[in-house]
């Protein structure tokens, strides 16, 4: 709806009461983390959003290793994050390791390997 300050006011409340209830590393945090970041990134401040995707990131990574599809799903907000800020290099790694895992998981029809072919085709 456009009111990504709003958004932002209840994700912050969120993540405060997901911390409450579990430890830093859940699950439920890093999602609350990503979506923070994506409303910030909605927002234009994309290092703010990094910041946030790489907190997710880093959970994601402790609770369920390298082949996960919440670790892709940071991994491909940190590519949009990145190409935003014209940085195409990293913005490209980040898609192709958030591809890779993706294509294992629910190969090439699911919308989530779609979303991130879409933004891997960009490159060619």
């Amino acid at each position: 709806m456009g009111e990504s300050h709003k958004a932002i006011a209840y994700y912050e409340q969120a993540l405060k009461i997901d911390r409450a209830v579990f430890d830093d590393n859940q699950p439920k945090v890093a999602e609350g983390l990503n979506n923070l970041g994506a409303a910030w990134q909605t927002l234009g401040e994309h290092q703010k959003a990094i910041a946030y995707y790489e907190q997710a990131l880093n959970i994601d990574h402790a609770v369920f290793g390298d082949s996960h599809p919440d670790v892709a799903r940071d991994l491909n907000s940190l590519g949009s994050a990145y190409f935003a800020l014209g940085q195409k290099e990293q913005a490209k790694k980040y898609f192709q390791e958030a591809y890779a895992i993706f294509i294992q998981f629910f190969g090439p029809e699911h919308p989530h390997t779609k979303t991130v072919a879409a933004w891997l085709a960009k490159f060619e």
